[in-house]
């Protein structure tokens, strides 16, 4: 029995310790290069996931070096280009931004006009803002056109509040919205005649906001501002010509939310109590380079039909629509002059003007390019109506070949209806070019405006403007 258990234990050892076969080491091998297979699969595809991370990440990086191109020095202080030149301080407690833009005009006219065809910088504007604290903000505004060199705007102001936010120092009364819109974002080219006759800047104090003061809600702070401010009384840069000041407020309702804020709805309150004002309730026309057809041409002379002395009244409603590359909007501006007393400048018995105009215009952008470039052709059309009245004026105390709009104490009045068609060609956000074909239609002529022997309508006045505007 020990022989056979012996016999078992050297058959064992021999099969244990013998060499595998040919079969046997092929299968091994395939096995291990399967394994290694595997390996190197899974390396290739951890690289992969490495090599799309670093590629997203450099993507990620260089994204927000284009959407924030500044630089930073050593002191920590950034400087760039964003809606402007900038430098400001790392931490934006400190910033100081300066942009502007030049508007060249070209004016060409049909013949029997009283304004020579010309060519002139409209506008030459310099804006320097300032940022201290994040919270206060300083503007001041210069102009170096042909027609003006002077301080246009300047003033203080305290953001740290979205609901109320005071300021003082002069700036543009926000009472007319053709008028707010500034030379570079009108519709047309020259503003409607009756902007002559509205408020445009003053020094004052104002306060304004989103939303209402103490009232805690969502929808009206995203959906309603307001404004409302005390002025000196004159509404044209002029030195306060007595103790009368103005007081102005306005209401914007947003249906879209603030978030697009040129659509809008805006109504307009102001109240003036004033001394002897100047060609107060004049009326231009803008694309004849302001030309005087509503009172005196000469503005020196104390007889002037313009001439107002007393409250100034106005009310304003407007709406704009301005998104997906369509623009409309349209404006009604009431005004009442009082003309009282003033002895040695106004007679007696003097009564009040009343101005009415109105305004709509439409365009529509048409993309060149890449939307990127803002490269494009926005056709436009435009029209405005503006009149101005005496009730009590009919014409007895002087006739039409002297005085074909009437004299101090007898103002005819005077009508314009306004036409504009034209486009505007966008290069880019920086350079723009415009062209608009202007009609005007008066209710009474003189001083060569048209050919007509009476003056009395029946003639279009035509004007052709070009427009360059660069900005920065």
């Amino acid at each position: 029995m020990r022989t056979f258990y012996l016999c078992m234990i050297l058959v064992l050892a021999n099969a244990a310790f013998s060499e595998p076969t040919e079969e046997e080491r092929v299968n091994e091998l395939q096995k291990r290069i399967l394994q290694q297979q595997q390996i190197l699969q899974e390396l290739e595809q951890k690289l992969q996931a490495r090599e799309e991370n670093v590629r997203s990440y450099t993507e990620q990086l260089v994204q927000e070096y284009l959407c924030q191109p500044w630089i930073e020095d050593s002191q920590g202080i950034n400087a760039g280009y964003e809606k402007g030149f900038f430098v400001q301080s790392s931490d934006g407690d400190y910033k100081l931004l300066m942009n502007g833009y030049f508007i060249n005009t070209l004016y060409i006219y049909e013949t029997e006009t009283v304004t020579d065809n010309s060519f002139r910088l409209s506008w030459a504007r310099l804006d320097f803002h300032m940022y201290l604290l994040k919270d206060w903000h300083i503007r001041v505004r210069s102009d170096f056109s042909d027609n003006s060199s002077s301080l246009r705007e300047g003033f203080i102001e305290y953001l740290g509040f979205d609901c109320i936010q005071p300021r003082i120092g002069a700036w543009l009364i926000p009472f007319s919205m053709e008028h707010e819109a500034g030379a570079m974002n009108t519709i047309g080219i020259a503003a409607s005649p009756y902007i002559t006759s509205v408020p445009h800047r003053e020094v004052g104090f104002g306060i304004y906001g989103n939303g209402l003061p103490w009232i805690e809600s969502e929808y009206l702070s995203e959906h309603l501002s307001y404004f409302v401010g005390v002025f000196n009384g004159q509404g044209r840069n002029r030195l306060d010509m007595g103790d009368g000041k103005m007081f102005m407020a306005n209401v914007k309702f947003y249906p879209l939310g603030r978030q697009f804020k040129e659509v809008v709805i805006q109504a307009s309150y102001l109240h003036n109590d004033q001394g002897f004002k100047e060609d107060g309730a004049a009326i231009t026309l803008g694309a004849l380079q302001n030309h005087k057809v509503f009172g005196n041409p000469n503005p020196s002379s104390a007889t002037d039909s313009d001439d107002i002395n007393g409250n100034v009244t106005g009310y304003s409603v407007a709406a704009r629509y301005w998104k997906d590359n369509i623009r409309m909007e349209a404006e009604t501006i009431l005004m009442y002059y009082e003309r009282r007393q003033e002895p040695g400048i106004l007679s007696d018995g003097l009564t009040d003007l009343r101005l009415w105009g109105i305004s709509g215009g439409a365009s529509y952008f048409i993309a060149l390019g890449k939307s990127e470039s803002n490269m494009g052709i926005e056709p436009l059309l435009k029209f405005s109506y503006t009149e101005i009245e005496d009730e009590h004026g009919d014409g007895s105390a002087s006739s039409y070949a002297s005085a074909p709009l009437g004299t101090a104490s007898d103002v005819l009045g005077q009508s314009v209806w306004e036409f504009v068609i034209g486009a505007k060609f966008h290069f880019n956000k920086h350079l723009r070019f415009d062209f608009n074909w202007v009609m005007y239609d008066l209710e009474k002529t003189s001083g060569g405006l048209t050919n007509h022997d009476t003056g009395k309508g029946g003639a279009l006045i035509h004007a052709f403007l070009f427009q360059c505007i660069t900005r920065w």
